[in-house]
């Protein structure tokens, strides 16, 4: 503004110049200098105008083009959203000469692109006869972005009733608002919602990645049957029944993606205590969706019980974000394969407390598990120990290789210490977690809820970004 000014004294000096010279009454030279006043003064403030006029235009350039970066790079993906984002930042940022007017301002959404345009109008100094046109310029980005799918591995466990749960509800819900956006093209956003207390409810996917119960009761014991008969912890000989739930599957794929359908890809069964504490939990695996309804629907049968095997969770929130897991789903749900140039595959894990289950042949392990109760009476317990190790230990062996190449999975880990602190939980959050930036731990519903949103942020901070 200032060299405006300075500009425009300098052309006011010279006018008064011509002016004196006009008034000189001396001879010749007044009627010499009342000509070039004629002649030359429409020209100086033309070069003024065109000065303006070139230095308005580099200004307004800049403004537009920084606009139209900000819009694109926005999380919103309708022609009015990215519009009034690009108005905003324009107004804000855009420096004008003196005189000059923003007449016309748009940011368009064009597949892909941010098309933007904007009009200002210049004072004018020289005689109407001059072009006094508005400044136009235009600008387009080409819009950056990745496709997302997301998976929310949510605790479902007993410790997790009332207000917890509630809370939970919440905050998961604005959670799928933030990231499941409303328009999925040009890029997609998908979640799928993975339940899990003692154990995962596939529902309608239960024979298929477990296989079909045989007839009567297998007393070696080994999975396959009905009913189990096994040495309890306690030393008894209790019988179980099948139920509909999956524990961890065991032997070289315990710990990978492979396919369901590959040589031991078959999932852990699960026999439940008869005398009704473990059940399988109603709450069933909700494959990857766009579907806010559905996801949405999906948190509100969520109910807590039980104890906590977090490690099933974790793998079956791996399984609906694998490509090796797609044939299991609908096509719609189907993930997208690994390394994708434009796709992000994100884990969120949520606990409030230590995981405390692992099992043995289908029944929760005594030697495996919590031996404080934690995870139910030791009567219920099989006597034989997981050949995998701890719900922990396998936690952290499927975080390892799932954030490894050429998985490259994001991990977000949640630990709601509703209870207190819990340094075996934060322990295991915090190792399994892809850095120090992606780990929460709130202690309220309220701090719940601002975790989840941090990481619906983040998430969509890494949506529009390479």
């Amino acid at each position: 503004m200032g060299a405006n000014m300075q500009d425009l004294t300098r052309l006011q000096r010279v006018l008064s110049r011509l002016k004196r010279a006009v008034a000189d009454q001396r001879g010749v030279s007044a009627v010499a200098f009342a000509i070039s006043f004629a002649v030359l003064t429409p020209m100086a403030l033309g070069i003024f105008d065109v000065y303006t006029q070139t230095e308005q235009r580099g200004k307004l350039q800049d403004a537009l083009d920084a606009a139209a970066l900000y819009a694109a790079r926005s999380p919103v993906y309708t022609t009015a959203g990215v519009d009034a984002i690009g108005d905003q930042v324009l107004t804000a940022n855009l420096q004008t000469v003196h005189g000059a007017t923003l007449l016309t301002s748009d940011f368009t959404l064009v597949g892909d692109k941010v098309v933007a345009q904007a009009s200002i109008q210049l004072a004018a100094y020289a005689p109407l006869a001059f072009t006094h046109a508005p400044v136009v310029v235009n600008s387009e980005v080409t819009r950056s972005g990745n496709d997302v799918e997301v998976a929310l591995v949510l605790d479902n466990t007993g410790s997790m009733s009332g207000a917890p749960m509630t809370s939970l509800q919440t905050a998961a819900n604005q959670l799928i608002d933030l990231v499941v956006s409303n328009t999925q093209s040009p890029y997609y956003s998908k979640m799928s919602i993975v339940p899990y207390s003692n154990s995962v409810n596939p529902g309608a996917l239960l024979t298929m990645v477990r296989g079909t119960p045989a007839a009567g009761t297998d007393s070696t014991p080994a999975p396959g049957k009905a009913k189990i008969k096994f040495t309890s912890v306690t030393g008894t000989q209790p019988t179980f029944s099948v139920g509909n739930c999956v524990s961890e599957r065991t032997g070289a794929e315990a710990f990978t993606d492979a396919p369901y359908s590959a040589p031991g890809g078959k999932v852990g069964w699960v026999y439940p205590p008869s005398s009704g504490s473990n059940n399988c939990i109603a709450a069933a695996v909700q494959p990857l969706t766009s579907d806010k309804a559905v996801l949405h629907n999906e948190i509100g049968t969520l109910i807590a019980a039980n104890s906590t095997a977090g490690h099933i969770g974790l793998a079956w929130g791996w399984y609906t974000i694998s490509p090796n897991w797609s044939a299991l789903y609908p096509a719609a749900s189907q993930p997208a394969a690994y390394g994708g140039q434009h796709l992000l595959k994100v884990v969120v894990l949520m606990t409030d407390g230590a995981f405390n289950t692992a099992y043995c042949k289908g029944v929760i392990s005594g030697p495996s598990s919590d031996p404080s109760g934690g995870a139910g009476a030791d009567a219920d317990h099989i006597n034989c120990a997981s050949s995998l190790g701890t719900s922990f230990a396998q936690a952290q062996t499927l975080c390892n290789t799932m954030k490894a190449a050429p998985n490259n999975i994001i991990i977000y880990t949640v630990g709601f210490l509703h209870g207190g602190a819990d340094p075996a939980a934060q322990a295991i959050l915090n190792n399994c977690a892809t850095d120090a930036q992606h780990v929460y731990f709130p202690t309220t519903g309220t701090s719940l809820q601002v975790a989840f949103q941090s990481i619906a942020a983040d998430i969509n901070r890494l949506r529009i970004s390479h």
